[in-house]
């Protein structure tokens, strides 16, 4: 059971750290790019897009590995899929999986390339249309993202002892 606590705080520790940067974004991110002009958003928003996603050990890796590690205790402990620690990290689970990273994949990034075509200095016209449809879709994942972490927390005092 030792390996599946440390898992399990693992990955309830990183999809905490997306949560953070959701609520981040959420709330001071987006209302500041909100006040931009159409040049000062292509600049400061590529900029960003690209920050995040230059760091090898930033935000893909630790969503990705908070994604797959859960599979570890729902797989060792599949025999106990009726417990209410399995049930609470298997919906948790699927919650961070589906509603944040394929969401985001499916999404969000599309969204992140396209802008990142843009030509700065003559942002497209209707700029502020997919500005608006990428804020959207945050505001549907970051909720998503906080549930699952919650129940990963309270799927940690449920471990079985075993």
């Amino acid at each position: 059971m030792r390996s599946i606590r440390i898992a399990h705080l693992l990955f309830t520790f990183g999809i905490g750290l997306f949560a953070g940067l959701l609520y981040t974004f959420e709330q001071g991110v987006i209302p500041t790019l909100n006040t931009l002009t159409a040049v000062e958003y292509a600049k400061v928003e590529q900029g960003l897009i690209r920050a995040l996603d230059a760091f090898p050990t930033g935000v893909i890796v630790v969503a990705t590995i908070s994604m797959l590690l859960p599979l570890f205790p729902l797989l060792r402990l599949r025999h106990l899929w009726r417990t209410t620690y399995w049930r609470l990290t298997a919906l948790a689970w699927v919650l961070f999986f589906f509603g944040v990273g394929v969401f985001t994949i499916a999404l969000n990034v599309p969204i992140n390339n396209t802008v990142l075509t843009w030509d700065p200095a003559a942002p497209p016209a209707d700029w502020q249309t997919l500005r608006d449809q990428w804020n959207r879709l945050n505001a549907i994942r970051t909720p998503i993202n906080y549930v699952s972490f919650l129940l990963m927390i309270w799927a940690a005092f449920e471990i079985p002892k075993e």
